[in-house]
């Protein structure tokens, strides 16, 4: 029998990011194996269109409305809820989902569940690391998201995540334990995609991060840490920013304030294909990031070979492995963090070792893998699914 999964993302494609990534590839991937999926994904901004098929995925996006209690969003919910409701209903028939997987609970979420009742489906909470990852730190303000996810630890056929650290951390929040439901399913890389990538030709040797530009990235303490890299080391080489966000004219105007504008480029949003250029041709990557559940990046870079510096936050030290094939500093430290890299500048025998030891323990993360974790996840949940429906 063929697999149908609903795949409720918070995000998706034309946006870039962690979830965005690790739902695409599980749709390929469920593609490749003869699966049938479905993405249902917030449609923001408006103007993007409401169907469509993104590598050969059938996309539906919908203005998923939360019943925040202020006039405005009340107004909206009250009056476009239940259509939205029967329309994600009527296309999960027509697809013939047979399991609803959420990938970060957001709005999505709600119109999940309810399908998932309504229809008889089994239900797959995935957790991303909402909870401290939001830059805008949306479960301290919303009334209804809390809630929200409470409800879904409860009700969730299988709870997953990225890193034993985010499962704990939604556990301890909502009070809900989620016991033999619960498992961490590390997220997945292309191996191939960064192993055999050409390296990116710059007319000078650069260290490399990347990540939306906001607060719980840390990109500002890595500017301050370069700074201190250049007192030690003035031919260091530079420092290249991959992504974008609120934040980078105010990190633009950091390097500037330090002098070293002329040593850090902010390269902007990236394709695929550009990003394994610049991760295979860096000299080590850095991940500075205040929050993390388990960023796909630590990963990519190990795969093209790279030694990583990152800080010790969420589920990175499950990936990042200290002196093994990373080396592991404190949030918020660029003292620390300028040090790690002044280490390895300084040792190239140790950044060599870290790379390899890091590119053998990527291959593990390969998304085949992954993959055959979760339908491992939809295996179990459809045979309690199918006893709860005979009783």
């Amino acid at each position: 029998m063929t697999r149908s999964v609903a795949l409720f993302a918070s995000a998706f494609s034309p946006h870039v990011g962690g979830v965005e990534e690790v739902v695409r590839q599980l749709a390929r991937q469920q593609t490749r194996s003869g699966e049938r999926p479905i993405v249902l994904t917030m449609r923001w901004p408006k103007n993007l269109p409401v169907s469509e098929d993104i590598e050969g995925v059938p996309v539906r996006r919908h203005i998923f409305r939360l019943p925040e209690p202020t006039p405005r969003f009340m107004l909206a919910y009250a009056l476009e809820s239940s259509l939205i409701q029967r329309r994600v209903d009527r296309e999960l028939l027509l697809h013939g989902a047979s399991v609803v997987h959420i990938h970060c609970v957001s709005g999505n979420a709600l119109y999940a569940l309810r399908a998932a009742r309504r229809l008889s489906l089994p239900l797959v909470v995935t957790l991303h690391g909402e909870l401290t990852g939001d830059a805008h730190d949306i479960y301290h303000h919303s009334h209804v998201l809390p809630k929200l996810l409470k409800q879904l630890m409860v009700n969730a056929d299988a709870v997953t995540a990225p890193s034993t650290q985010t499962l704990n951390e939604a556990q301890d929040f909502t009070g809900v334990e989620v016991g033999d439901r619960g498992s961490v399913i590390h997220n997945g890389v292309e191996f191939e995609e960064f192993a055999t990538a050409q390296p990116e030709h710059r007319h000078r040797p650069y260290l490399m991060a990347a990540g939306r530009h906001v607060h719980p990235k840390g990109l500002d303490v890595l500017i301050d840490a370069y700074r201190l890299v250049l007192q030690r080391h003035p031919e260091a080489p530079d420092l290249v920013i991959a992504g974008d966000g609120e934040e980078r004219t105010e990190l633009e105007a950091r390097a500037a304030a330090h002098g070293i504008a002329d040593r850090v480029e902010f390269v902007g949003r990236c394709d695929r294909e550009r990003m394994a250029r610049l991760f295979k041709g860096c000299t080590l990557f850095v991940l500075p990031s205040r929050h993390e559940a388990s960023p796909l990046v630590n990963v990519e870079a190990m795969a093209a070979g790279k030694p990583v510096i990152a800080t010790c936050v969420g589920g990175v030290s499950e990936v990042v492995i200290d002196g093994v094939t990373g080396l592991l500093r404190s949030p918020g430290d660029p003292v620390g963090l300028a040090d790690g890299v002044c280490r390895l500048l300084e040792d190239p025998t140790l950044a060599e070792r870290l790379g390899k030891a890091g590119s053998r323990s990527a291959a593990s993360f390969g998304w085949q893998s992954v993959s055959e974790q979760y339908d491992s996840v939809y295996e179990e949940v459809c045979a309690r699914a199918n006893y709860r429906n005979t009783q």
